[in-house]
């Protein structure tokens, strides 16, 4: 096949396309539409529940106050390791290093709120 015969199958492949697009968009929203005022509360209020049980369980791991590990929390939207780069910050900001111990027990601590946070989306009927 030449180029333009190329061109040419595919331009009549999108305009054959077209006319299915606006049948997709107008069909009524899915499970995946967006939650409801009162789930969207009752998520937010569990999540903050289970990132305060979170940032008490590291202080006592650590020894330290809640409010020195919410500030060595890093943004979790653009961070995919969240908590060794708590642990690192935590470090930091204590001037010492955690013991392996304690490493270990914050990362289980990462784990359980993750699960905690998946089960909580779910109950919500979210994402």
């Amino acid at each position: 096949m030449t180029r333009k015969s190329d061109w040419a199958c595919v331009a009549i492949a999108v305009l054959l396309a077209l006319p299915l697009a606006p049948s997709v968009a107008a069909q009524p929203p899915g499970p995946s539409s967006a939650m409801d005022p009162a789930r969207t509360a009752s998520l937010s209020a569990a999540t903050r529940r289970i990132e305060d049980h979170f940032v008490a369980e590291v202080a006592r791991i650590t020894g330290t106050t809640p409010a020195r590990v919410r500030r060595a929390m890093p943004d979790e939207r653009r961070i995919t390791s969240s908590a060794s780069r708590l642990i690192s910050a935590l470090e930091l900001d204590l001037g010492a290093p955690l013991t392996p111990e304690q490493r270990a027990e914050i990362l289980e601590a990462d784990q359980s709120r993750k699960l905690s946070l998946m089960k909580a989306r779910e109950a919500a009927g979210g994402r």
